[in-house]
């Protein structure tokens, strides 16, 4: 091996380390705030029946929408290249406070704006998204406007935390961002438990929760940022160079990943057309598919952004290509044992978490039909997720925008078909369908348009971790046994949940490390280090 190869391969290594070491504190905290969530709606489906659920899980839409476009990194993809940029083009100048002050004005006159028009047109904005059917039901249209009101305030304080992200991020700070969100969980959690009795209607309760959450989340990393001298002030000199190319990169790459976000508003709008208790299952399914979707990809592709960036400011192409590679397929690498276990261990996983209270045995096997889709789809939200950032790196945000828009208009045109054909499991099924084809289509306008993808060497590893997951899927078949011999009850199934999970799992990674997949070995190598076991 040649002294510029092993250079390479030491450098792509390095940079591995740092990119997986800023996702490992994410993930640590999305973490927690993830299971914080988790109680949260155990809590939500127990306490509540589907008229309320469904009514706040349709008002939470869309500032839920504003945190995935805004609060889930989509903010720093058009800030932190020119962040970067600016602090190496004038280290010591005043050109990136400029940047940061400029932005976090005109950010906070829009939110502003949107906000309080929000507020006003909230019953005009939710009888867009929402069937006639669903209005019918008097009680519960009135209850999801008010709820949706109360919450939209939430708005104004997600995208101002998600500026503060970005700039905490953009200086290599990513582990307080990503446990900040917590706060929100734990406000929901503790309203959620408060009697009804302290609220004017039924379920204001779980929209106050959103809203004192939003201020506090925003108001941690206020603290954060004044603490290192970063705290973005109002100026009135807001138009220079530098913001006018983050809000130019910021169009189409708002434009793409809000159109990825966007299909769930389409799945509202369809799942209210079915019938009681289905905007909760998709709900529910989707919020068991965002725990494996935060921890992998959003976490990754959050931390691989900034490194992404200073290769293609450097021009290090064989660096990018090597670094894209490699995460790709380490993210495939977590995100198909998670696929595989939420798809057959999928009843067991519902009937363990929310199996209590108002949520039924029909309640369970209506989830569990959406959760089965979702759990296949994780695969190709996970890979759009790491492969978006190597567009933005190289300031291409339009080819991913393109992508999502062929594929939100995909979805319109058939969902009505398959919710005919399928009912609920046909809804999900053509947002799965039309999200394969933007996978496979932003893989091949990576190959042709960023970098040359080395299909052989990907391929082979990808055939090794599928072998992995297969000898995955034959373990986790045990629960069934398990569970007969164990007993029924909510404390045994859990019991057998835990064991096959375990036992799936450690069958993954000895299989991974038997057929010697790379990512497998460093996650491995890596555990070692971590508790010492030489």
């Amino acid at each position: 091996m040649s002294d510029e190869a092993s250079t390479l391969k030491k450098d792509v290594k390095e940079d591995r380390k740092k990119v997986l070491q800023r996702a490992f504190f994410m993930a640590s905290g999305t973490l927690t705030s993830r299971i914080l969530g988790l109680f949260r709606d155990m809590a939500l489906a127990a306490l509540f029946d589907r008229a309320v659920t469904d009514a706040w899980a349709a008002a939470f839409r869309l500032p839920n929408l504003f945190r995935r476009l805004f609060g889930e990194g989509s903010l720093s993809v058009s800030f932190i290249p020119v962040f970067l940029e600016a602090k190496d083009g004038d280290p010591h100048g005043p050109r990136v406070q400029n940047l940061v002050n400029a932005l976090y004005t005109i950010l906070l006159i829009a939110l502003a704006v949107v906000t309080v028009l929000g507020v006003i047109y909230m019953d005009s904005v939710l009888g867009l998204l929402l069937s006639s059917r669903y209005m019918a039901d008097t009680e519960k249209w009135f209850l999801t406007v008010r709820m949706a009101r109360i919450m939209f305030g939430f708005v104004f304080f997600v995208c101002t935390y998600a500026y503060f992200m970005g700039i905490l991020n953009a200086l290599g700070v990513f582990g307080l961002p990503a446990v900040a969100p917590a706060l929100l969980n734990i406000s929901m959690l503790a309203f959620t438990f408060m009697p009804t009795s302290w609220f004017a209607e039924k379920g204001d309760g779980l929209a106050w929760g959103v809203l004192v959450g939003g201020v506090l989340q925003a108001s941690l990393l206020w603290i954060a940022l004044k603490a290192r001298g970063f705290l973005p002030r109002l100026q009135k000199n807001i138009w220079n160079h530098d913001v006018k190319k983050v809000l130019i990169n910021m169009v189409p790459g708002l434009l793409g990943i809000g159109l990825l976000q966007f299909s769930t508003l389409v799945n509202l709008h369809f799942a209210s057309t079915i019938g009681e208790g289905a905007i909760s299952y998709v709900y529910w399914a989707d919020r068991l598919l965002e725990l494996p979707l935060s921890l992998v990809s959003v976490s990754l592709g959050a931390a691989l952004l900034p490194t992404l960036s200073e290769f293609a400011f450097r021009k290090q192409k064989e660096q990018f290509q090597e670094t894209v590679e490699e995460h790709f397929l380490f993210s495939f690498f977590l995100a198909w044992p998670a696929a595989l276990g939420l798809y057959f261990l999928a009843q067991p996983i519902v009937e363990v978490l929310f199996m209590r209270g108002h949520f039924s045995m029909d309640d369970v096997n209506a989830t569990t039909i959406v959760l089965k889709v979702y759990a296949l789809s994780l695969l190709f939200v996970s890979s759009i997720r790491i492969l978006a950032p190597a567009f933005y790196a190289v300031k291409n945000t339009w080819l991913p925008a393109g992508t999502s828009l062929v594929s939100l208009l995909l979805h319109l045109s058939w969902a009505g078909w398959w919710i005919r054909q399928a009912g609920l499991q046909g809804l999900v099924l053509s947002s799965l369908l039309a999200m394969i084809l933007q996978f496979i289509a932003m893989l091949i306008a990576l190959h042709v348009t960023v970098m040359t993808v080395r299909w052989r060497k990907v391929s082979i590893e990808i055939l090794k971790t599928v072998i992995a997951g297969t000898l995955l899927a034959a373990a986790v078949q045990i629960y069934e046994p398990l569970s007969a011999l164990i007993g029924s009850s909510g404390f045994a199934r859990m019991i057998a949940l835990g064991i096959s999970i375990l036992l799936g799992g450690g069958v993954y990674l000895i299989s991974s490390h038997l057929l010697k997949i790379s990512q497998g070995q460093f996650l491995i190598s890596t555990i070692r280090r971590k508790i010492k076991i030489p």
